[in-house]
């Protein structure tokens, strides 16, 4: 662990202080909303040299031993120096020598060529390594997408007929990973961390909010409940499941979140089906008694329906 990595040594200087959102749109950083809740990122022990950062746009989990730094996630683009900090104070001297992808948000990615270096192996689904390299246009969101640069794309992808889980030795714990088909977008990833019965879930989980199906990038209802389902069957009541961001969940946070992604395709799919759109399907209140746990639910509805359209899985509809 002697070898320190440049973005960890810059850590306690102010970021791109005065900088704009939409500069940082531009780039493929993070939304305003989004820089907001990254403002001051923080970071929770949980013991035995694992460690997760909240509040820096998605969650981060680092892994520290002999091997260095393995990262699960980067944050957004705005808090990698904060990130960077916190990680320095943590785990002085470690460097960054493995970044897993949990898939291609710039919420998740956007501290990848802050805190890797040259020799840093970033690992994630193939899927996520073109959505970061190519200029993309996400409609629900209105907004445009560039290339990232090329530091941050991943350099050790695999794709769905490659043979899983597939497995990291880190420093002697050995991680499994695999993907989360079509689920929150075509390229999820979770990571087990086997020896401490945690797994983290990347945009597939969420804390108290709606999940993201970002239909556009091939995700949908259907596929995110059996991504629910697989997370379901590879944990116990005691599996700390951490969610895009926010607190850690359990397995009965995973169960209610498959109910209601099955409940809610259920109505969409009989609105659907007598010729009803979105906002019919918002003014009926399908989410009605989902609303007290994951708040407002009209992107959500609206993502869900547009996904099932997108991907011809409307059943009773299109064959």
């Amino acid at each position: 662990m002697s070898r320190s990595n440049p973005a960890i040594q810059r850590g306690r200087r102010e970021f791109l202080a005065g900088c704009g959102c939409a500069a940082l749109a531009g780039l493929g950083g993070l939304t305003c909303g989004a820089l907001a809740q990254a403002s001051e990122p923080r970071l929770i022990d949980l013991g035995d040299g694992l460690a997760q950062i909240v509040g820096a746009g998605g969650n981060v989990l680092a892994l520290a031993n002999a091997s260095g730094l393995l990262l699960v996630d980067t944050g957004g683009s705005a808090a990698s120096s904060a990130v960077a900090a916190l990680l320095a104070d943590r785990f002085p001297g470690a460097a960054v020598t493995t970044i897993l992808n949990t898939h291609w948000h710039p919420e998740h990615t956007g501290g990848n060529d802050a805190l890797a270096d040259a020799d840093t192996r970033i690992v994630a689904h193939e899927n996520t390594r073109l959505w970061m390299s190519t200029k993309f246009y996400v409609d629900w969101e209105d907004r445009h997408y560039l290339p990232r640069a090329p530091a941050a794309l991943p350099n050790d992808t695999f794709v769905a007929s490659d043979a899983q889980p597939l497995t990291i030795d880190f420093g002697g714990e050995t991680l499994r990973y695999g993907q989360l088909e079509q689920a929150h977008t075509d390229g999820d990833i979770y990571v087990y961390f086997p020896q401490r019965n945690l797994i983290a879930a990347g945009g597939t989980v969420t804390d108290s909010s709606y999940p993201v199906l970002d239909y556009v990038t091939g995700g949908w209802i259907g596929g995110l409940a059996e991504a629910t389902q697989e997370l379901i069957e590879m944990s116990n009541a005691d599996t700390r499941i951490v969610p895009a961001a926010g607190q850690p969940r359990n397995r009965a946070d995973l169960e209610m979140q498959r109910s209601m992604l099955e409940t809610v395709r259920e109505r969409i799919e009989a609105m659907a089906l007598e010729g009803r759109g979105i906002d019919d399907m918002i003014a009926a209140a399908i989410t009605a008694e989902f609303d007290p746990v994951y708040g407002n639910p009209d992107q959500f509805i609206n993502n869900a329906y547009q996904g099932l359209w997108w991907g011809n899985r409307l059943r009773g509809i299109v064959a």
